[in-house]
Formats: C-alpha cells, sequence, structure tokens
C-alpha cells in the first residue's frame, strides 16, 4: 500500500513538472510571436503617402508642397540646401516647368523606425532623374533629385 502511495506521489511531482514545463513553453512561444509580430504592424504603418507618388507622377509642385515640412533638405540641380516650405515649392515649381514630366516609376520603398524612403525614376521631356523621398510623420524630410547614370 505504501508503494501505491509513493508511486501516486511520484506521478503527481512528474505531471506538476510537466505542466509547468508545458506553461513555461507556450508562455516563450508566445513571447516569441508577439515580438515577432510588433515590428511587422509598426512597419506596416509607416510608409511615403501614396499621394507624395501621384504628384511626382504628375509634375504638381502644388500637390507636393501639402507634404512637405517646414524645412526641407533638397537637392535639385544646383540647389542643395535646407529650404522653407515656401522656398522648397518654388524651386519644385521651377524644376516641373522646365522638366516636363512624363512619369514617375517606383522603384524601393521601405522605413526603418518612424521614418520612411521611396527611390524612382523621373522621366521627363528633359531627361532622366533618380528621384529619393525620405519622410517622417508622412512629411517630406529630404527630396533629392538627380540626374541619373542610366
Amino acid at each position: 500500500m505504501v508503494f501505491l502511495k509513493e508511486k501516486s506521489v511520484a506521478l503527481k511531482n512528474i505531471s506538476q513538472k510537466n505542466q509547468f514545463k508545458m506553461k513555461t513553453i507556450k508562455l516563450l512561444l508566445f513571447s516569441f510571436i508577439l515580438f515577432a509580430a510588433i515590428p511587422n504592424l509598426h512597419a506596416q504603418a509607416v510608409e511615403v503617402p501614396s499621394g507624395i507618388i501621384s504628384a511626382l507622377d504628375e509634375g504638381s509642385a502644388g500637390s507636393l508642397s501639402g507634404y512637405l515640412n517646414d524645412n526641407v533638405e533638397l537637392v535639385i540641380g544646383a540647389q542643395n540646401d535646407v529650404f522653407s516650405k515656401q522656398q522648397a515649392t518654388g524651386i519644385i515649381a521651377e524644376f516641373f516647368r522646365k522638366n516636363r514630366v512624363n512619369s514617375f516609376e517606383l522603384l524601393h520603398k521601405g522605413n526603418k523606425d518612424a521614418a520612411s524612403f521611396a527611390i524612382g525614376t523621373l522621366k521627363t521631356g528633359s531627361g532622366t532623374y533618380r528621384v529619393y523621398i525620405l519622410t517622417r510623420k508622412n512629411e517630406i524630410q529630404q527630396l533629392r533629385i538627380e540626374p541619373s547614370n542610366d
């Protein structure tokens, strides 16, 4: 009889240990899935707004100006500085006036932390340009329009 009690207690201890191990494994698995999913949720939320891509495709400085930060780093031709939103809009409008846009092709986009970027090719009547856009909080922080080497 004592032998059966000892065996019962031993089986109960093994069962409790197995339950503890299963709970630990479930907790670790849940934590892993949670931490793996969080960056993906954040990454999906931060993206260059489609309105910026459309404005470039249309060659519309007015539409693009709605996305400019109060101060924007601008590199277009000989212009390479930080400009106010109003100054940047004028420079972009002048570029589009001199270089009638035929199309804009988005080549790559991505994000890191709260920033997102897009790289594309702007085809104009006077040549092809590589465009780089950096945004934070859906506002353009940096815009580069440089002659393409292609």
